[in-house]
């Protein structure tokens, strides 16, 4: 049973790299911003699931590079 955790936590990872490249470049294409943060969330054991679901259920609400961000407009 022990050997099987090691193997388990490779093939996470083994699965969770090519899923976040996937979703690095496509966060560049939809121009979001910080496209970095969400390749970081991915490559994380076991939590980058739950990272995955969320880009991909969220990915067209994101922020992007091109709104303005509200708090520069306050302290004009």
């Amino acid at each position: 049973m022990s050997d099987l955790v090691p193997f388990l936590l490779v093939g996470a990872v083994a699965i969770q790299i090519p899923i976040g490249i996937v979703m690095y470049f496509d966060a560049k294409r939809l121009d979001l911003k910080d496209p970095e943060v969400y390749w970081l969330g991915v490559v994380i054991p076991a939590a980058g699931f739950v990272v995955i679901l969320y880009y991909f259920a969220e990915r067209r609400n994101l922020p992007k590079k091109t709104e303005e961000d509200p708090s520069k407009n306050a302290s004009r």
